[in-house]
């Protein structure tokens, strides 16, 4: 398996710490990751996709976030996100296999904290990376 692109700080709390203010720190990782390869691109078509993700995750993490306040009754914050890896074949698609995985792990937070639209705005969200994954493919 390949190293992971997050910050290692974040790593050591990948799947573990799904507070609301790491839910938002991740997702505004993902978001500066994929701005930032968008950029680093030389394919068009990669560049494409990435910019239609990083647009849908900037939405989904307001989203998101707004709904856990709402269920939760708590307010989030955003962490120190760490540094950005810079473009290189095959960042793209591992970045939005991260992202798949870990909106599987934000559909188990919701399950497990009786939050069912964070269930589904999860289940969407892997939706839209997986389609960008196909995407990926045609550059």
């Amino acid at each position: 398996m390949a190293k992971s692109l997050f910050p290692q700080e974040m790593l050591s709390s990948a799947s573990g710490d799904m507070s609301p203010d790491a839910i938002a720190t991740k997702l505004s990782y993902f978001e500066l990751q994929l701005h930032n390869l968008h950029w680093g691109t030389k394919s068009y078509a990669e560049h494409q996709a990435l910019g239609g993700l990083y647009d849908a995750v900037f939405d989904f993490k307001d989203d998101i976030i707004e709904k856990i306040m709402g269920y939760s009754g708590t307010r989030a914050k955003i962490g120190n996100v760490g540094q950005l890896k810079e473009y290189s074949p095959g960042a793209s698609t591992q970045v939005v296999g991260e992202l798949i995985t870990f909106a599987k792990q934000l559909q188990n937070y919701g399950a497990s904290n009786n939050m069912p639209d964070i269930e589904n705005v999860a289940q969407a969200l892997s939706g839209t990376a997986a389609k960008t994954k196909y995407l990926l493919t045609l550059s």
